[in-house]
């Protein structure tokens, strides 16, 4: 007998979305109608903000749940649920540690990431500020990014910083979690993009919170993740799945491995099986 679906939770990049950032809207449709005709919600985890999550979903936006910013926030539709933000004085703390260590050129994109908006220095090139609209949507230039927190009325809750092609990001996220002040955490979110944020503001906390309030046990969530920062979705759950295209070390850890990968609609494949499997 198939087991029980009560809930299906994906990360966006490299997951759900393919490697142009965009997915089979056509299969998503008959593939979203499936899951609603069987009253399971549909969850959206990722880095990104919620801005850029709701223009990828613009026809759904009232239905799905997003967890964004790696947990930091989360809507349910058009509502605030919950926020994790953090102080002024860790923001600024947290830019001046980067921006005193990194010299200009180590550093492609440095975001800050609110309720509200994104937030970047007016400096950044137009290159980098496309790439950075691509993943947050609702991008504002300051005028000096290190004192944001006392430019913007916002909840700032993220710090994202993307390292040149020429840096060590292994030997630069090391560095930068080892200096990190206490409390905070850095998750890597693929594309030599890391962020830091509240230790406890995860992807797997903010959905824990979520299946708690829905009364829905860890065993009939399935989860869907390639990344470092989905970790969490693909531990807490035995129909977890890591995708084709992740890594091996993501792989292990994830209860199963998609058929397709991210290029394929690996994601939207596997659930039209799993749904097919319920009705037999």
């Amino acid at each position: 007998m198939a087991t029980k679906i009560k809930m299906i939770v994906t990360d966006m990049d490299g997951t759900f979305l393919n490697d142009a950032h965009g997915y089979d809207h056509q299969l998503f449709s008959k593939t979203y109608t499936r899951m609603v005709t069987a009253k399971i919600p549909l969850v959206i985890a990722s880095g990104s903000s919620y801005h850029r999550l709701t223009r990828e979903f613009a026809n759904q936006v009232d239905q799905l749940t997003f967890i964004s910013q790696n947990g930091a926030v989360v809507h349910l539709g058009r509502q605030l649920l919950s926020v994790s933000p953090l102080t002024n004085a860790l923001i600024t703390d947290v830019l001046a540690l980067i921006t005193d260590h990194f010299a200009a050129g180590q550093l492609a994109q440095l975001v800050v990431s609110g309720v509200n908006a994104s937030y970047i220095d007016q400096s950044m090139s137009p290159t980098n500020r496309a790439i950075v609209k691509t993943f947050y949507e609702k991008v504002i230039a300051v005028s000096d990014l290190r004192q944001v927190a006392t430019l913007v009325d916002d909840q700032l809750t993220r710090v994202s910083v993307t390292f040149s092609p020429t840096v060590d990001w292994q030997a630069a996220t090391a560095w930068l979690t080892a200096h990190l002040p206490a409390g905070l955490a850095l998750e890597n979110s693929g594309f030599h993009t890391s962020q830091i944020g509240l230790a406890s503001a995860t992807k797997q906390g903010a959905l824990l919170t979520l299946t708690d309030q829905e009364r829905v046990e860890a065993e009939h969530v399935v989860t869907f993740g390639d990344n470092e920062n989905d970790l969490g979705l693909l531990t807490m759950t035995p129909q977890s799945y890591a995708m084709k295209n992740a890594a091996p070390f993501i792989q292990g850890q994830a209860a199963n491995v998609t058929t397709h990968t991210n290029n394929e609609s690996g994601v939207l494949r596997t659930i039209n099986a799993l749904l097919d499997q319920r009705i037999k």
